[in-house]
């Protein structure tokens, strides 16, 4: 095969590639409604809002994503390494988590995984990112909450923080 055949066939992949992994998740992806933005543990003087997604006549959900908040102020959601499992205490804050999402059952959450320092090409950081929040999901699901009211989302390592431990994370907008 000559070499600019190969060159061809090396750019044609690196675009293809990258692009139909973003169309699959695409597919998974529900539309979200507006959120209500719970304060990211890391990001200092961030503060969740008293916005409201949907029409008026919605619950307003500010109590609940204030009380996620301090939650995961406490204990945000992090991940080891190249991992997407979660942590016993990161398992523990994700049920506390669901246990409020119980006692509101009109409040939708969009899970948005993150990842830091990892080699390889931008899709795959996307994958594991989405990987870590599908994790934190799949435990939500466990504990009583509807699929139905559960967005996933892979950022990749679009969003990072001021250290790769705490980039390796998964933020909880509620909406």
């Amino acid at each position: 095969m000559s070499v600019r055949r190969r060159a061809a066939l090396f750019v044609l992949a690196a675009v293809a590639v990258p692009a139909a992994l973003a169309g699959v998740g695409m597919l998974w992806v529900r539309p979200a409604t507006p959120p209500v933005p719970v304060a990211s543990p890391a990001v200092p003087g961030a503060s969740p809002t008293s916005t409201t997604a949907g029409p008026p006549t919605q619950p307003v959900v500010a109590p609940v994503a204030a009380r996620v908040a301090g939650m995961l102020a406490a204990d945000p959601l992090l991940f080891d390494g190249e991992r997407a499992e979660l942590r016993p205490a990161v398992a523990a804050t994700v049920d506390r988590i669901a246990a409020l999402l119980v006692a509101e059952p009109a409040a939708r959450v969009r899970l948005v995984g993150h990842t830091a320092d990892l080699p390889g090409p931008p899709a795959r950081a996307v994958v594991l990112s989405r990987q870590r929040a599908e994790a934190v999901a799949a435990r939500l699901v466990a504990a009583g909450i509807d699929p139905a009211r559960i967005t996933v989302d892979g950022a990749g390592e679009t969003a990072p923080l001021a250290t790769p431990e705490a980039s390796r994370r998964v933020e909880v907008v509620l909406g």
